[in-house]
């Protein structure tokens, strides 16, 4: 008897289950809706689909100084381009109240995990043994159309080639011995210190730790059939040959 036949037979209608949720980061640099309006749609039609249904943080650091936020028609702004805002970070208590009463509640993310990790690290008088890495997550055959692929806490390799509409995603680096035609994510987790590496890099879509490149980037920055490097620095995705 399956877990979810005992619990139809006592009458219970729900479960709760931890799952993994990728959110992209929406960074408000400077507040001007009108802007924001024109060059989200405009980022977003680089490749439509990809954007479709993604849980949206905005990201209030670079703006926290202006006071009280207009988010009834920042959260328009986002449904309108078909992402669904689900909360906000690094804004004032006021910002948050506001924000909280526009449906959009502060979110409690992994840098705050991290400070509190610190702190205990430094009142921790004896030195603990470090915990081992998971194993890397080994795919050996090719990575069809629609196939998504999520390496959790590790590196993920691929042995084989990535096919165009075909998504991999990891919390640490992503190594492709193959040609990457779909999109590949590495240190979705917010690890700014993940990179790609492949062989040849045809992708509709590359990014570290929720900062990406479109086709058009990648298409410009490398040439086909060359061993690359996809890395973090300055703010920035960059590529590098091997």
């Amino acid at each position: 008897m399956t877990e979810s036949t005992v619990a139809a037979e006592q009458g219970v209608c729900f479960q709760l289950k931890t799952s993994f949720l990728p959110c992209t980061t929406l960074q408000l640099l400077r507040y001007d809706l009108d802007e924001l309006a024109a060059q989200l749609n405009a980022s977003v039609q680089r490749a439509p689909t990809f954007f479709i249904g993604s849980p949206i943080v905005l990201d209030l650091e670079s703006v926290k100084n202006l006071g009280n936020l207009d988010f009834n028609r920042i959260k328009q702004i986002i449904i309108a381009n078909n992402m669904v805002p689900i909360g906000i970070r690094g804004g004032t208590e006021a910002q948050s109240m506001a924000a909280a009463n526009a449906g959009m509640p502060t979110l409690i993310l992994s840098k705050a995990t991290a400070q509190s990790a610190a702190s205990t690290a430094k009142t921790s008088t004896p030195a603990k043994p470090a915990t081992p890495a998971l194993p890397t997550k080994l795919i050996t055959t090719p990575i069809r159309s629609g196939m998504q692929i999520y390496a959790k806490d590790s590196d993920l390799i691929v042995m084989s080639s990535v096919s165009a509409g075909a998504e991999l995603l990891a919390d640490g680096h992503i190594h492709i011995y193959g040609t990457l035609r779909g999109r590949a994510l590495a240190g979705v987790q917010g690890n700014t210190d993940a990179r790609i590496f492949c062989r040849s890099l045809e992708a509709e879509l590359v990014a570290i730790a929720g900062y990406y490149l479109m086709k058009e980037d990648i298409q410009d920055t490398c040439k086909q059939a060359e061993m690359v490097q996809v890395y973090f620095e300055n703010e920035q995705v960059k590529i590098a040959a091997l």
